[in-house]
């Protein structure tokens, strides 16, 4: 048996399917001292995945080991793989929180990394690293892959060398399933020098990978003019990275950062469009943006009714000391603090200045212009719209901040 190099005084949650990957593990871990306790989702798509519950609390109870387990009690329908994904890593991360593991532990394989990697290569997507790897993040939980090193028929027959029961998903040998396709077609045949060479492939590829992704500089991402200089791969990566702050499991398409790129070298200077459902892109000038929303108008108001001290979510003022440097007098009060709105106006040297003309002229980010506040007398009349700077500093001397 290969060591699983873990930590003896760490706590672990294992994540458990009662498949042969995952119970290898479990008997892998009990075997070999270490501390850990199960956790199993039973999304009740599969006649038999209640007995496969009962089956590893049984195995479980026997080694004294604790088994957490989430019964999804809604319909199986609609429950696809990205689905049950987010629902037992919710469940796994309560748990995780609740109490205190050090990392989770999942069962995935070398031939899970194959496959995956052949799917990456398949869809042409943007993954971040090619294969699976051995450590990452998710949802703030340290997860760990012991078994890379280990071919799915050797787990197998670990489990039987060593009467460790397990079942098989029927679901598996569904072949219209990409992935189950390229289990049975591709990788199933392949022999130890396919394995060998593919592997090193995926070394190769992540190598160059890290080189590029290490070429991007994250300071300028946002930076028009910056993915403007980029060739298109580094483009599509940098890009990716901005998507992917979002939600790991989204990626652009060709398509995608084609669009994107005819934006970015558009002499407009505001563009927003929806790239794909419920994510847009933001084009401000020379400040570029991926974001899950473009609408940033608000119909906030506020009143103060004598000079003094007022936090909001959109700004925060201190007039407390009076506000001349705000075109605010004693006489003005109650003063309203609202939404500003295009046709707004504030009076400059004597001449009228429009609210959207003075955003224009500061190149104020469209994302600011629906928030923006302006402040009113008792009489409804506009008395100041804060000046927008790029490059604002703060200083004990401000006394009415707005809030990006």
């Amino acid at each position: 048996m290969k060591e699983l190099k873990l930590d003896k005084n760490k706590k672990y949650l294992l994540a458990c399917s009662y498949g042969p990957d995952s119970m290898a593990l479990f008997h892998m871990l009990k075997n070999s001292g270490y501390n850990f306790e199960c956790a199993i989702v039973n999304y009740h798509i599969r006649e038999e995945s209640t007995s496969e519950v009962e089956g590893l609390k049984e195995y479980a109870s026997a080694f004294g080991v604790q088994v957490y387990v989430h019964e999804c009690t809604d319909s199986p329908l609609g429950k696809t793989e990205a689905k049950c994904r987010e629902i037992r890593y919710y469940f796994f991360s309560k748990l995780y929180k609740e109490y205190g593991y050090d990392s989770l532990l999942v069962a995935h394989h070398q031939d899970d990394l194959i496959e995956t990697y052949l799917m990456q290569k398949r869809r042409q997507n943007c993954p971040i690293y090619f294969g699976i790897k051995q450590k990452s993040v998710i949802k703030g939980m340290d997860v760990v892959r012991p078994l890379l090193d280990y071919s799915k028929r050797e787990l197998q027959d670990y489990c039987d060398k060593n009467h460790v029961p397990y079942a098989i998903d029927k679901t598996n040998f569904d072949v219209s399933i990409l992935r189950n396709k390229i289990r049975h077609e591709i990788v199933e045949l392949m022999s130890e020098k396919d394995r060998t060479d593919i592997l090193k492939e995926i070394e190769n590829r992540n190598r160059d990978l890290d080189k590029l992704i290490s070429s991007i500089d994250l300071a300028k991402i946002h930076s028009a003019n910056y993915l403007a200089s980029l060739d298109d791969l580094t483009l599509k990566y940098a890009l990716n990275i901005m998507v992917k702050r979002i939600k790991e499991s989204y990626y652009l398409s060709k398509e995608n950062v084609g669009e994107i790129k005819k934006a970015i070298l558009s002499k407009k200077p505001n563009i927003n469009f929806e790239i794909k459902r419920g994510l847009y892109f933001l084009k401000e000038y020379d400040e570029v943006d991926i974001d899950r929303a473009t609408h940033f108008s608000f119909n906030y108001s506020y009143i103060l009714d004598r000079p003094g001290i007022l936090d909001t979510p959109f700004f925060c003022l201190d007039f407390t000391n009076g506000a001349r440097n705000r075109n605010v007098s004693d006489s003005d009060y109650p003063i309203v603090i609202r939404a500003v709105k295009p046709d707004d106006y504030i009076f400059i040297n004597g001449y009228k200045a429009y609210a959207r003309r003075l955003f224009i002229d500061w190149k104020m980010p469209m994302r600011l212009r629906g928030r923006w506040p302006i402040i009113l007398n008792k009489n409804n009349d506009p008395l100041y719209i804060p000046r927008y700077q790029k490059d604002f500093v703060l200083s004990k001397e401000n006394n009415f901040i707005v809030k990006l």
